[in-house]
């Protein structure tokens, strides 16, 4: 079946909502060269479960799987039909589906990840004159503090980027943290971001709690909802 077409079927899985960003990016709008759907339906047609393992730029070795599904038979066989035993991959799914997936994968580092978001109307800006802002080959926006030896002190950029949301990362070298450089390079991205008409996103762990600070002196809101991200292999 077409890409577009299994595309079309699996949209009503997914939602506008921030819950469903990143899913709905790599299901939906990744390029189709890259990306494999698995789709289970019931006999009258209708989804049950869907998987899409993507080859991205974030992992050379291991491709990013999102998936969703609320019927457990659909969704396992949906991942044993699109996984291959031993490999491991890259995941991002709902807290929800944690026991499912134990159930017959190996989960490694596992987290529980908050998802900000940023408008607007909260947006507290700060100008560092250090900061650098470039694109990536595939246009993606990169902004930097260099170190006196030319690396990055602080580097924040764009993960990747829908039609509706971009997902901000953040780097801050050890030896300078606790000097508002993450904040400053965070700050860059997510201004051009908003200038793009699109919502800046942020995810990070409730344990990783600087990184929260920073995002939310910036004036990214909690959304109240979560996404479990690490890596897996099938058993």
């Amino acid at each position: 079946m077409p890409e577009n077409t299994l595309r079309a079927q699996i949209a009503p899985l997914l939602t506008a909502q921030p819950s469903d960003a990143l899913a709905s990016y790599f299901a939906l709008e990744h390029d189709p060269r890259r990306t494999k759907l698995t789709v289970r339906t019931d006999a009258q047609g209708k989804v049950l479960a869907f998987v899409a393992v993507c080859q991205t730029g974030i992992d050379l070795f291991r491709p990013m799987v999102v998936m969703r599904g609320d019927d457990t038979t659909a969704l396992h066989e949906a991942l044993r039909t699109a996984l291959s035993a031993g490999r491991q991959y890259l995941f991002s799914a709902p807290v929800t589906l944690h026991s499912d997936l134990e159930a017959i994968a190996n989960l490694y580092g596992e987290t529980p990840n908050k998802i900000l978001t940023l408008s607007g109307a909260n947006f507290k800006p700060v100008v560092n004159i250090l900061v650098q802002t470039s694109r990536t080959p595939d246009g993606l926006l990169r902004a930097s503090i260099k170190a006196r030896d030319g690396s990055n002190a602080a580097e924040a950029g764009a993960t990747w980027q829908s039609s509706r949301y971009t997902e901000v990362f953040v780097h801050v070298a050890e030896s300078v943290r606790n000097r508002g450089l993450g904040k400053s390079v965070v700050s860059a991205v997510s201004q051009e971001i908003l200038a793009q008409k699109r919502t800046p996103i942020y995810m990070a762990s409730v344990d990783n709690q600087p990184s929260l600070r920073l995002a939310f002196r910036l004036g990214y809101q909690d959304t109240g909802a979560w996404e479990l991200s690490g890596a897996m292999g099938l058993r």
